[in-house]
């Protein structure tokens, strides 16, 4: 019962996090109006509005004018209340836990955003709001205050987070002429330096790159497009949760080897 409630409680903050990813690209309050199908306007009654249920009853389309709802709704929402159901069970009654259910909705609201707005023709590449990284770094720094890093150490990580790719990038564009980085991709990483400090960053780094030649590289290849652009906050936020779950135990097993001679 403990986690299902979380599950729901996810459920409900993925609805709030399809409304950001929908407005705050376009610089459109998150408050005002209320919701609306974006075919027919029509103002979306609360019933109509329950996470993944409604989507069901409604057969995936509006009440009033039968468009296609599209699927990322739901998926959001079922994203959000999975993490938060796994994010409950592993940091189960313990103070951190609403650092960390904070910290993986601000993941993946950067992570939805940067991929839906790069799929989407009104905008020419993915983006990641100032409001979600760097209101997550102010986040980030006020719950160092009460927990791990610290304040010292999540200052230094933000500052480290965010130099980490801007040197490769200024780097790319002194040599190339072409941007190589996303202004919202470096400021994300100083979000995730904020929340967890300097330790994780290579690891996020490593495993960011891994899991975006994992799934690019196909991409090109299919596109046949070396200049297909290919949001990379969603291989940061990925890597980054992965850390969560599973990066002490891999930095340990990785450090056991190492000087066991293994």
């Amino acid at each position: 019962m403990y986690s299902f409630l979380f599950f729901l409680l996810g459920l409900i903050f993925g609805s709030f996090m399809n409304v950001l990813i929908c407005r705050l690209p376009k610089g459109v309050s998150v408050v005002f109006p209320s919701s609306n199908c974006p075919n027919c306007g029509e103002r979306i009654k609360f019933f109509d509005n329950i996470p993944v249920l409604s989507f069901i009853i409604l057969g995936g389309r509006c009440r009033y004018c039968n468009e296609k709802i599209s699927f990322r709704y739901p998926m959001v929402e079922m994203s959000t209340g999975i993490v938060f159901l796994f994010v409950s069970m592993k940091f189960y009654l313990q103070p951190e836990l609403i650092k960390y259910l904070v910290f993986t909705f601000l993941l993946l609201a950067a992570a939805f955003t940067d991929m839906f707005t790069a799929l989407d023709d009104d905008f020419e590449c993915g983006i990641i709001p100032d409001e979600i990284s760097l209101g997550g770094t102010v986040i980030g720094l006020a719950f160092a205050f009460f927990f791990y890093p610290g304040i010292f150490y999540s200052i230094l990580g933000a500052v480290c987070g965010f130099l980490i790719l801007w040197l490769p990038s200024f780097m790319y564009y002194v040599v190339t002429k072409k941007e190589g980085m996303g202004g919202g991709d470096l400021k994300l990483f100083a979000m995730i330096g904020a929340f967890l400090g300097i330790k994780p960053l290579f690891f996020i780094l490593f495993f960011s790159s891994f899991f975006g030649v994992l799934v690019g590289l196909p991409l090109i290849l299919v596109k046949k497009n070396r200049n297909f652009p290919i949001p990379f906050g969603p291989f940061i936020s990925l890597a980054t949760i992965f850390y969560i779950f599973y990066g002490d135990i891999l930095v340990s097993i990785y450090l056991n080897k190492m000087f066991s001679g293994g």
